[in-house]
């Protein structure tokens, strides 16, 4: 498959046809490869995966799941959340990163679903109302407790998309919906969240920011990145 010259992010058939390679290889490697983590158990509550999105943010998912299962006992619904004062929550988060801050996220975030009946809505819109939901966690919610098709674009996400495909010229606001364009063609389809999952898997494991695995990468054929660092042989007399 030839790379289509100019943005890489216009959809145009060859990029749609290197998507939908990408997927394929992804869903093969994380089959075989994928982390287990006890958030993405089948049969998970909305409120224990948004518990976890909200753990993971800025810490990494092995340091989450080490202190996850003791908290979702100890602090089982939004309700115990809720009532439970600030400080037993800090000290409850203190082996995380970013714990008072999470601390508050959390806290606010119960009393605000509580003020809603107990239930996280089911749109977007009225997702990011509550307080202390951004647009991710709003995605990671609608993708994983309502199985709608949003991509979850972390900076794994990003980081694969530019690497393979190529960097975008654009900026700013025009780069994110070129990115979320890219993002969501990618997830859509059959098995959108095991497709985001393997993207999440895939760049902290294989097509890491810091000495990417290049040479043992399934990609590596296909991908832009690996091809911007081969040196062209000169045919060139050397002198």
């Amino acid at each position: 498959m030839e790379q289509t010259e100019g943005l890489p992010y216009e959809l145009s058939p060859e990029v749609v046809a290197r998507a939908s390679w990408l997927r394929g290889q992804l869903l093969s490697w994380f089959r075989s490869c994928g982390r287990t983590f006890p958030w993405r158990d089948p049969g998970r509550e909305p409120y224990e995966i948004t518990v976890a999105e909200v753990l993971l943010q800025r810490t990494t998912a092995a340091g989450v799941a080490r202190a996850y299962r003791g908290f979702i006992k100890r602090y089982p619904s939004w309700a115990s959340l809720a009532l439970t004062p600030l400080e037993d929550l800090e000290r409850a988060l203190r082996p995380l990163g970013l714990w008072r801050q999470k601390a508050l996220v959390l806290q606010h975030l119960a009393q605000s679903i509580e003020e809603h009946g107990g239930t996280i809505p089911c749109s977007r819109t009225e997702i990011e109302r509550l307080r202390g939901i951004g647009p991710y966690t709003a995605s990671a919610v609608l993708a994983i407790v309502y199985g709608q098709t949003e991509p979850l674009l972390d900076v794994n996400m990003v980081r694969l998309l530019n690497r393979f495909f190529g960097p975008t010229e654009r900026a700013g606001e025009g780069r994110n919906r070129s990115l979320h364009r890219l993002a969501l063609l990618l997830v859509s389809g059959e098995q959108c969240l095991q497709v985001n999952w393997s993207v999440l898997d895939f760049g902290a494991l294989v097509c890491k920011a810091r000495r990417p695995h290049c040479q043992e990468c399934q990609l590596k054929v296909e991908c832009w990145y690996v091809r911007s660092q081969i040196t062209p042989i000169s045919d060139a007399p050397s002198g």
